[in-house]
């Protein structure tokens, strides 16, 4: 079995293009893996900075609801004016 060299060329040539097309897909590969974790260190983030504002804002209602309970709030009674007097 004897090949030609055009033959031997060609060959070579596939077979280097098939390496390049299989190191491009493994590039692809791997920067989707990439963005994935990106993507779901970015949701993270968005779900803890969620909770975090979600529980902030629990503790700042529940500490002004509560604010008069204690004696840390003060109560102001407002007097009425005196009737005017008439001329």
């Amino acid at each position: 079995m004897s090949t030609t060299p055009q033959n031997d060329a060609q060959r070579e040539l596939e077979q280097r293009a098939l390496r390049n097309v299989r190191g491009l897909v493994e590039k692809m590969e791997d920067l989707e893996a990439h963005d994935a974790r990106t993507q779901r260190r970015y949701l993270l983030a968005i779900v803890v900075g969620g909770v975090l504002v979600c529980v902030a804002l629990a503790t700042l209602l529940w500490v002004f609801a509560h604010r008069g309970e204690n004696g840390t709030g003060q109560l102001i009674e407002v007097a009425k004016p005196a009737p005017a007097a008439k001329p």
